[in-house]
């Protein structure tokens, strides 16, 4: 897996964290998942990461639906109309 990612998983200790592949500390802990993805979705959208999710029973979603509802960045154009 490429080191452009950023995984939200489950902590073994209790609640979870977001953390950038390879790490071996997480950037964040949370209590809950919900809060998690919502930190882990700004993070990632601001470091042009994908974002993985994972599930507590160690399944995650596909790269593609955790980073689609992203927000996409927009082009600005050479050429004004007037």
């Amino acid at each position: 897996m490429p080191s452009s990612t950023h995984h939200v998983a489950p902590n073994p200790k209790g609640g979870w964290s977001v953390h950038r592949h390879g790490s071996k500390r997480a950037s964040r802990h949370f209590a809950t998942k919900k809060a998690a993805e919502a930190y882990g979705r700004q993070v990632s959208f601001n470091q042009q990461t994908v974002l993985i999710i994972h599930h507590e029973d160690g399944s995650r979603t596909a790269p593609n639906e955790a980073s689609a509802d992203r927000p996409k960045a927009r082009r600005q154009s050479s050429t004004r109309r007037h």
